[in-house]
């Protein structure tokens, strides 16, 4: 048997290029069958090309078991078309029409991902913290998963950054701990340096 050459593999991994401009047709009409097919399961991710073009991934299970896995570039109408997807509304995943649609592009070095995340954590869907990981580097991770249907996942991990951290505390914190935070903000007397 011939042995695999993994550095020409690892030279040739151009993961998540992206060439054109514009929402792969073809990546909604794939999208658009498999939730024609009404999945038991499905769990979206987000990451960001070396080119900064946010990536979307989307794997669906269906009640037979089989998983199928969808990668392509988009942006935020795509997103909430497929939110509405997983709760079986395919409506505007049927009127989305991609050559319409640019690619969510990052603008002065920003992080798609984070930003993304930071909605999800100040939206109203259902947050749940998970497991951390570590990477083979020894870098931690925070990964948290959000819930807009019973069988819908939107997942992150996130490098453990000070920010990443601060967000989900602040989440974790109950209303009433928010709101004693904000009187002691407003009743605190301006301090002159």
């Amino acid at each position: 048997m011939k042995k695999i050459n993994f550095n020409i593999l690892s030279e040739n991994a151009s993961t998540n290029v992206v060439n054109n401009t514009k929402v792969s047709a073809e990546f909604v009409q794939a999208l658009k069958e498999a939730f024609l097919m009404f999945p038991t399961k499905t769990d979206m991710r987000f990451k960001q090309s070396n080119s900064g073009q946010l990536i979307i991934s989307v794997t669906v299970t269906y009640w037979t078991g089989t998983v199928q896995h969808f990668e392509g570039a988009g942006d935020t109408e795509l997103i909430s078309a497929i939110h509405k997807g997983m709760a079986k509304i395919i409506n505007d995943l049927s009127a989305y029409k991609a050559e319409e649609h640019e690619v969510e592009v990052t603008k002065d070095g920003e992080n798609l991902v984070l930003e993304l995340f930071k909605q999800y954590i100040k939206s109203p869907m259902r947050g749940y913290i998970e497991t951390d990981w570590y990477s083979n580097k020894g870098e931690r991770y925070r990964c948290m998963r959000f819930t807009n249907t019973f069988n819908g996942y939107i997942k992150f991990c996130l490098k453990a950054t000070d920010e990443v951290n601060e967000l989900i505390s602040e989440a974790c914190k109950p209303e009433w701990m928010k709101e004693e935070e904000a009187k002691q903000e407003t009743t605190e007397p301006n301090k002159v340096a």
